[in-house]
């Protein structure tokens, strides 16, 4: 077990072993939950919005729609992609409960 201070403006280090195996570094965005009586520490990626919708445009402009999408306005195949995301969000939290 790693013990660590709480120092003024309730900053805490993580120690060094712990970091190197998460690679945690300097400037990286973490998750704090509440866990019981304890704080756990999630390392998590920040994805830029407006460019990660640019490149599914130009992934989805190279690819020819299905017979089914061509069918379907983009606001309808919006609408389905979204549902199936959210699907697939409440099936893995269920599986984490």
């Amino acid at each position: 077990m790693q013990l660590v201070t709480v120092k003024p403006k309730f900053q805490v280090t993580i120690p060094a072993k712990l970091r190197k195996g998460l690679d945690v570094r300097e400037g990286d965005i973490m998750e704090a939950t509440v866990v019981g009586d304890g704080i756990l520490l999630r390392p998590k990626e920040v994805v830029d919005r407006g460019a990660a919708a640019d490149r599914v445009a130009a992934i989805l402009q190279r690819i020819e729609p299905t017979p089914e999408d061509a069918r379907r306005s983009e606001d309808e195949i919006i609408a389905a992609a979204v549902a199936d995301v959210v699907d697939a969000r409440k099936k893995h939290r269920e599986r984490d409960a």
